[in-house]
């Protein structure tokens, strides 16, 4: 029953792997960003994302720059997040007021984790964001170029089948 158990979870899981879109960031002809969202579908005139799950239709012609996944501030800021709650709790759960040579308080420790956990996770998300392998596509308005963006992810759906 448990190898039963285990077979649907790792299917199930698999499955949902398969299915995670891509996230692209869309700058406008100028270099400001626009739009930033999930790929919903492409199409010869234009990209279609999902923003704040509402579709929204970009022509190509107002697509300057096309950079997948998130920035790099992204992985800094969920490192640190991750890493100052999980070391302040671990301090918090290590306070012994009693102990002579280093005691301190559960306040005091969960401050002092979430400082330190803050830190190290941060260092490691911009370690991470270096591995990070996104694409930067510069699209101008030019068709030839959509295209070499569209192929890209064509791919990138095969490559999760």
């Amino acid at each position: 029953m448990k190898t039963l158990i285990t077979l649907l979870l790792v299917s199930f899981s698999c499955t949902i792997l398969a299915q995670k879109p891509i996230f692209v960031r869309v700058y406008d002809l100028s270099g400001k960003k626009i739009y930033k969202g999930d790929v919903y579908t492409t199409s010869d005139s234009g990209l279609s994302l999902v923003v704040n799950k509402t579709p929204v239709n970009i022509p190509v012609s107002t697509i300057g720059t096309i950079k997948t996944k998130h920035s790099a501030l992204n992985n800094v800021v969920i490192g640190s997040a991750v890493g100052a709650v999980t070391i302040g709790i671990i301090g918090a759960a290590s306070a012994d007021p009693s102990d002579e040579f280093l005691g301190y308080s559960a306040g005091e420790g969960a401050a002092a984790g979430a400082l330190i956990g803050a830190t190290a996770g941060a260092a490691i998300g911009g370690l991470t964001a270096l591995l990070k392998n996104s694409k930067k596509f510069s699209i101008n308005g030019d068709v030839a170029k959509w295209e070499a963006f569209r192929s890209f992810l064509s791919g990138k759906n095969k490559e999760k089948k």
